[in-house]
């Protein structure tokens, strides 16, 4: 028997408190509470935002859990990375305007009458982390051009002052190459959907990205690591052949300092037909062969608009891209699938030792509704935090945020909804021409500590349809 939720809406200043009784599984556990605040990053300083973010990471320093860094895509002026920073645990943040712009990678900013420090026009797919010291921030993002030769190039930017400042100048290109053609898989050249992993033992950094190479030929996975904190780096390339269609790549590390690196692959056609690990011991620079270890039946795809596999107006979202966490010794990956009336959120996991050992793919929590574009991270004690758009509040309708939490392994979950109302994203989304699109970001972030989960994802305020907003919440399980 699923209990339904009992949520409790008290104002406290800039920051929503909910406390809520949660959905539980299995249907004989007892009912506990799950503390839940709410942020909207765009809106919560006087900085006059009233147009678009979406693509939402978020980072914790490990030395100072009250401060914490997000990004996201800006349309504000100019396509940019957008950055804020907490240091009081997510209930206040630097403004997104007009000092929120990622330096050195546009000659834009926020501000029309302030030149940005780079050279590109546009930049986005923003990710972040911090050294295991929290001594050092790092953000990195896609810059492009818009004319031709369309130059493409993955920039790393770092800040020491927990997000305050960051490099104006000097940044760290990590990819090789330049764009070629139009910057889009069809057609194009280039690296795509960046994701940045700094392990917490060694301090080395890894970001991994897809290398598309238009559409008639293999488009590699590609682990480029640094081991000076961002100075330099080494590519490595993980996959070979003749396949097409590797993307939604991650990394993540265990204890003793091996990475493992989860992607779906469309397998000639499809799209993210199946899934692949793949492990790189310390200290090597060659990855095992990627092990297919789970098979979609049918997944969920938002974009382009005609592979649309989930009810409603069409929008662009992230779907069922792999998202993995290390914790108790095994190797977990979260994802959405379509086994039965609608999407949901599934977990696997296998021995770190042995990926070829993997449990059934278990719902993380039942529900009435789509559930897609999931996150999940590892508390250092184990603790399992995972948030993913549902639909299932609203007849399966609008889209709102779960979380969910397992203290035993994935054995059981509890979860609560976090946000107060859903929204159409057909309704919402980025300027396009003289209209818009609705694209509310392909990915969100998540991160654990000892004694909560930070979440971040792309919302909505007025007025519509461009202020898709950054939100947050600080989640005490």
């Amino acid at each position: 028997m699923r209990r339904r939720p009992v949520i409790t809406l008290v104002a406290c200043s800039a920051v929503s408190v909910l406390v809520a009784a949660v959905t539980l599984s299995p249907a004989d556990a007892k009912p506990s509470t799950i503390r839940v605040s709410v942020v909207n990053v765009s809106q919560s300083t006087p900085s006059g935002d009233v147009l678009s973010q979406n693509e939402t990471p978020i980072a914790v320093n490990p030395a100072n859990p009250q401060n914490l860094i997000t990004g996201a895509n800006d349309w504000n002026y100019n396509d940019g990375c957008a950055v804020n920073a907490s240091f009081d645990g997510g209930r206040t943040w630097t403004p997104t305007l007009p000092d929120g712009f990622i330096p050195g990678v546009t000659a834009y900013t926020n501000d029309p009458n302030v030149g940005g420090t780079g050279s590109y026009d546009a930049g986005g797919d923003p990710t972040v982390a911090f050294s295991p010291d929290g001594s050092t921030a790092y953000f990195v993002c896609q810059a492009f051009d818009f004319t031709s030769p369309y130059e493409i190039a993955l920039l790393l930017n770092r800040s020491h002052d927990g997000g305050r400042t960051w490099q104006q100048t000097g940044l760290t290109q990590i990819s090789s190459g330049t764009g070629n053609g139009v910057a889009k898989g069809s057609n194009g050249q280039f690296p795509d959907h960046e994701n940045l992993h700094v392990d917490p033992v060694t301090g080395w950094v890894y970001v991994t990205w897809a290398q598309f190479n238009g559409s008639s030929s293999h488009s590699p996975v590609i682990v480029a690591i640094s081991r000076d904190g961002g100075g330099t780096f080494t590519q490595t390339q993980v996959t070979t052949g003749t396949v097409r269609n590797n993307q939604d790549q991650r990394i993540v590390t265990d204890p003793a300092g091996n990475a493992y690196l989860v992607f779906d692959n469309g397998i000639q056609g499809g799209k993210g037909t199946a899934l692949y690990v793949s492990r790189l011991d310390r200290g090597s620079s060659t990855w095992s062969a990627p092990y297919a270890f789970a098979t979609f039946t049918n997944p969920v795809c938002t974009f382009p608009p005609y592979c649309f596999t989930i009810s409603g107006a069409p929008f662009r979202s992230g779907g069922s891209y792999p998202v993995p966490a290390f914790a108790n010794g095994r190797l977990y990956v979260a994802y959405a699938d379509t086994k039965g009336s609608y999407a949901q959120m599934y977990v696997q996991s296998a021995p770190g030792d042995d990926l070829t050992r993997w449990t059934p793919p278990a719902v993380i929590s039942a529900g009435a509704g789509d559930q897609f574009q999931g996150e999940l991270s590892a508390a250092p004690d184990g603790r399992l935090d995972a948030a993913f758009y549902d639909r299932r509040y609203s007849g399966n309708q609008l889209v709102d945020v779960t979380y969910a939490t397992s203290s035993d392994g994935g054995a059981t979950w509890r979860a609560v909804r976090v946000t107060p109302t859903g929204f159409d994203p057909a309704a919402w989304g980025v300027p396009s021409g003289s209209g818009f699109r609705p694209f509310i970001g392909d990915y969100n972030g998540i991160a654990s500590t000892a004694t909560s989960a930070h979440i971040t994802w792309t919302g909505v305020s007025q007025p519509a349809p461009f202020n898709l907003d950054i939100y947050t919440a600080t989640v005490t399980p």
